[in-house]
């Protein structure tokens, strides 16, 4: 009988949910700035939008709520995450109180913190 030895891989492909960057594979987003050479930072300093474009599963998400964290050391801020992933079969109605409660749920956590 021929014995094979298996080795686990160091990391692994994310295909859903959020990336760990600790054991999956991702893009580094660090240093992430704008065509005007702009840091994330100083656009939401400045009151801008911004778009971070990367492949699916690439660390999009784990890096928008790392920076969440690092954003929310300044008590200026107060940092609202909100996903639309669920709600793309209902109605307007029905979409905007969905939102307004997880906007209410998070800005009264955030108060008792």
């Amino acid at each position: 009988m021929i014995r094979m030895n298996y080795k686990k891989p160091k990391r692994m492909f994310e295909d859903s949910g959020v990336v760990d960057p600790h054991i999956s594979y991702h893009i580094s987003l660090e240093n992430v700035v704008s065509k005007r050479k702009q840091d994330i930072k100083t656009l939401v300093d400045l009151g801008r939008y911004f778009s971070i474009f990367a492949p699916r599963q690439s660390g999009k998400t784990t890096f928008f709520e790392d920076f969440c964290q690092e954003l929310e050391k300044d008590t200026a801020y107060m940092a609202i995450l909100l996903s639309f992933q669920d709600y793309k079969a209902i109605d307007g109605a029905t979409f905007y109180t969905l939102i307004q409660e997880v906007i209410y749920e998070q800005l009264l956590l955030r108060l008792q913190e």
